[in-house]
């Protein structure tokens, strides 16, 4: 069996692997900018905010 040597150029043009568009980016999310601000005021802790803003990002359905 006879591998074909393919130059430098060939090998960057190929195609193997290409981007595949996520149907997630499509997805409008409405983010309340106040909620986030009264989350900093009630959590000065950032360990207990990271959990808040998490949670509230996990009821809107950015994370699955």
């Amino acid at each position: 069996m006879v591998v074909k040597q393919r130059s430098l150029n060939e090998l960057r043009q190929e195609k193997e692997f290409g981007y595949k568009h996520s149907d997630n980016q499509k997805k409008k999310i409405n983010v309340d900018p106040q909620h986030i601000i009264n989350l900093v005021r009630k959590y000065p802790n950032d360990m207990d905010l990271g959990k808040k803003v998490r949670g509230y990002l996990l009821e809107l359905g950015i994370y699955e």
